[in-house]
């Protein structure tokens, strides 16, 4: 990974010392936080401290905050500022729902049997996952979801569908935090993804099908628990 996910917080480092982070990399580290729960539901993110921490402009964070709201990490609330957002439970069942249906849709358009180059990235993506589960090293946990979910459904051969899905899997990001954290989630999403290769070189789509609905289950699960 490049810089942008760990930014110093250290007051030891000056800002002349610390290189200064762009709008991209000030997205990336501060979705990171919201994934990894070290930022909050209705956490204030002050534009004082981002300038600090990043070591930027305040037109650099207002920008960063202004993608952050965009793509729904963040909102905005008049006369107080900027929040990590909390979902409704009537909002996450419907970005969930969104989820299943462009899954599903990209699952019905995989190319099966599979080709191997594809197969072979794919289950080189799900080593480097395993790898970080077993170590409990979050962060690389969260990069390799990505990665693996992002391979998977490329080869549904439709750039519109795939970048929609990565749309809505972005949206849940502030939904996912509580089951990244959890030992047993984790160990349950990196032997669903195992299952997901064994469904793919089986070509059995319909198995395929519902390990995909099923995987996206527990972090929605969990928030609606704790929300209530």
């Amino acid at each position: 990974m490049s810089r942008t996910a760990q930014p110093s917080t250290s007051g030891a480092e000056t800002q002349t010392s610390q290189p200064a982070y762009g709008v991209s990399d000030i997205v990336a580290a501060v979705e990171e936080d919201i994934v990894l729960g070290r930022l909050h539901p209705r956490e204030r993110l002050v534009e004082e401290t981002m300038m600090e921490r990043f070591n930027c402009k305040r037109h650099v964070v207002r920008q960063a905050l202004f993608q952050l709201d965009s793509i729904g990490l963040t909102e905005r609330i008049k006369n107080r500022g900027a929040f990590v957002r909390s979902y409704p439970p009537d909002e996450v069942e419907e970005i969930y729902a969104m989820r299943e249906i462009l899954e599903l849709a990209a699952v019905n358009k995989l190319p099966l049997p599979a080709p191997p180059e594809w197969l072979a990235e794919l289950e080189a993506v799900h080593q480097q996952h395993s790898e970080a589960v077993y170590a409990h090293d979050l962060r690389q946990v969260f990069h390799m979801n990505i990665a693996f979910h992002r391979t998977l459904f490329r080869a549904c051969g439709n750039t519109y569908l795939y970048a929609t899905i990565n749309e809505f899997a972005q949206k849940a990001h502030g939904i996912r935090f509580i089951a990244i954290t959890d030992r047993d989630a984790l160990a349950q999403a990196r032997r669903e993804h195992e299952l997901m290769i064994e469904a793919i070189r089986d070509e059995d789509r319909e198995r395929l099908a519902d390990l995909c609905r099923q995987h996206l289950l527990p972090s929605k699960n969990r928030y609606l628990a704790l929300y209530t």
